[in-house]
């Protein structure tokens, strides 16, 4: 890695926290600079961010672009490990699901930082384009199992924004990740998908991992 990447990255990785920790308000120049220590070969300055950026306002588009490409490479692993499985929809779809929310769990920072942008004034122009390009390739994925009048595009949009929801529900402490409340998330995504696959179940998840 030349030091010009070293430094886009620690310079991403800064906007990242700073947002999941106080929203753009916290995310200033001087802070994204010098956030973190950096190391004894580089010498952080704000500069840096119009050097290599062109704006502040790049550059959180550039944290938010990283963010999701990270997690539609896992989105896409979960689907590909899932649909290998030789189950049911219901079976399939709650496998997935399993792995996309540990997924989302598994850092609360990239995921706050990721949610604050996703509903923020600066998603569109690029970062929307690059984001429905990602989020396209996830909804293909998921196209055979719907029916052919449905549209499976705007289905899938509620449900990620409601699986994003109850993440940030987990990290404010308001509910708990559990078995119980996994079980029940997914019943809710369920739902919203449910009148519009091929073959619908009703039984309950417990019931089908039995």
């Amino acid at each position: 890695m030349s030091k010009e990447e070293n430094i886009m990255a620690i310079l991403i990785d800064n906007a990242i926290h700073l947002i999941a920790e106080g929203g753009f308000e916290k995310a200033t120049t001087k802070n994204l600079a010098h956030y973190r220590e950096s190391p004894k070969d580089i010498k952080m300055n704000e500069v840096y961010i119009y050097r290599l950026f062109g704006s502040k306002e790049v550059l959180y588009e550039s944290a938010f672009l990283s963010l999701d490409k990270e997690l539609t490479d896992a989105f896409c692993k979960a689907i590909a490990a899932s649909s290998d499985l030789l189950i049911d929809t219901k079976k399939k779809l709650y496998q997935f699901f399993l792995m996309a929310w540990q997924f989302i769990l598994k850092n609360e920072a990239r995921c706050r930082c990721y949610v604050r942008y996703y509903y923020s004034i600066y998603f569109k122009g690029k970062s929307l384009k690059k984001h429905t390009e990602h989020f396209d390739l996830i909804v293909s994925n998921f196209n055979a199992l719907f029916k052919k009048e449905a549209d499976v595009r705007t289905i899938m949009h509620s449900v990620f924004n409601t699986l994003l929801d109850f993440a940030i529900r987990v990290y404010n402490g308001e509910i708990v990740d559990n078995e119980t409340n996994r079980v029940h998330v997914f019943n809710v995504l369920y739902c919203m998908m449910m009148t519009y696959l091929k073959f619908p179940d009703t039984s309950s998840v417990n019931a089908l991992l039995i």
